[in-house]
């Protein structure tokens, strides 16, 4: 059974010379900001009761009612409803749409976790933002505190928590949608893990039972996240996709598809393929564009038509591909926009989702990207952005809330 994966302050080298631990959910390590409301218009005022030519002055306009109005929160749960306020805007200001693939707190904190949820789903959910919280799965252990749906023991899905309780609540009548992430077949890349050695289905990585995704569409639930790892699928880089992980990946479309949920390929790789000799980089001479485009397309071929896919999460969380930051990021737009070039060359028009750099930071969306970097012709795309609430934006959620208030406030 996996735990949550170990997080790192260092960066990786640019060879193939680091060897990787598991990759589960979680945002960027870095200090999460706070930044200015997206809502920068303000009401134009009168200068006088009348204007030079005697009219009246026009009334300033009302401005328009928060979403938020009448919420009471905390400086720790405003920063963080305000970091999502600025990825709105700067979606706003690149006439571009959003997706959160990762969101998430603990299932059994304080309340007031609840609280900021509460409050960040509502404003998500105004905007139009796709949402995927972090994390449904019967295979997690006990002691992991970012379960949304767990197994209490039946084998299959049966439980539920605050988060799930909050999404249930929603009814959104402006394009948002909201589900889980279904994590399992992505475990098991610790220790010995590479593309000759990927593990044992039921041992190291695990396969959703079938009864799971109609306990999710009970619960009105209708999309889901399904993360898998490039390594298990495509055993060497430019070859055919594995017959038995294409029919592991099938038998969970199809039991989606019976279900009524949708479905987000989501390639949970964080910009690198695991080999017996390290870690091959995206965007180097070990891991080319051309080969992460070859892996789309095949994943397309096998899997776009199928009625459950929605759409395709072209990369988890890619960071420390290589080179300073600034280049790092260019170089992962040139990739992503590659692999939308090649997809939609190739007729296919689904939905992708387009991940930000570093960790899919939300709270460091804008500094990592200025400005919109994906041309879609098909005007079928989202950029992901991931976010997380505890200190370091990774997810892991090791303090309390109130340590969590308190070391913001003294910062």
């Amino acid at each position: 059974m996996s735990t949550p994966r170990p997080r790192g302050t260092g960066r990786w080298p640019t060879t193939l010379v680091w060897t990787v631990a598991c990759g589960i959910g979680g945002a960027a390590v870095g200090v999460a900001i706070a930044v200015a409301p997206a809502e920068r218009a303000t009401p134009v005022e009168a200068t006088s009761e009348a204007s030079q030519d005697g009219h009246s002055a026009a009334p300033s306009p009302t401005p328009s009612p928060d979403v938020l109005d009448g919420y009471e929160l905390d400086e720790l749960q405003e920063t963080h409803v305000e970091e999502l306020r600025a990825f709105i805007g700067w979606l706003e200001d690149n006439e571009a749409t959003g997706y959160v693939g990762e969101v998430g707190w603990p299932r059994d904190g304080d309340p007031a976790w609840t609280t900021l949820g509460e409050a960040w789903y509502t404003l998500a959910d105004s905007a139009g933002l796709w949402t995927s919280a972090w994390a449904a799965g019967s295979a997690w252990p006990d002691q992991y505190p970012l379960v949304t749906y767990g197994d209490s023991g039946s084998g299959s899905l049966d439980t539920g928590s605050a988060q799930g309780e909050v999404i249930e609540a929603l009814a959104s009548d402006g394009g948002a949608r909201h589900g889980v992430n279904l994590a399992g077949l992505e475990f098991g890349t610790g220790g010995a893990f590479s593309n000759e050695t990927p593990g044992e289905l039921g041992v190291d990585y695990f396969a959703e039972p079938v009864a799971s995704y109609a306990w999710l569409a009970q619960r009105g639930i209708d999309l889901v996240r399904l993360p898998v790892r490039w390594e298990r699928l495509q055993p060497a880089l430019d070859g055919e996709l594995d017959a038995g992980q294409v029919e592991i990946v099938t038998a969970q479309l199809d039991a989606a598809a019976a279900a009524g949920i949708e479905v987000i390929l989501d390639l949970h790789n964080y910009g690198a393929y695991v080999t017996p000799h390290g870690a091959a980089l995206l965007g180097s001479e070990w891991l080319t564009e051309d080969q992460f485009v070859d892996v789309w397309l095949r994943l397309a071929d096998a899997w776009g038509d199928h009625p459950a896919v929605v759409g395709y999460g072209l990369m988890n969380e890619p960071h420390d591909i290589g080179g300073d930051s600034a280049t790092a990021a260019a170089t992962w737009e040139s990739v992503s926009q590659a692999a939308v070039d090649a997809l939609r060359a190739a007729g296919d028009e689904r939905l992708i989702l387009v991940a930000g750099y570093d960790w899919s930071s939300l709270a460091r969306w804008a500094g990592t990207h200025p400005t919109g970097w994906i041309d879609d012709p098909a005007d079928a795309f989202r950029y992901e952005a991931h976010h997380y609430w505890d200190q370091h934006g990774a997810g892991e959620y090791s303090q309390s809330y109130a340590d969590e208030l308190a070391a913001l406030t003294a910062s």
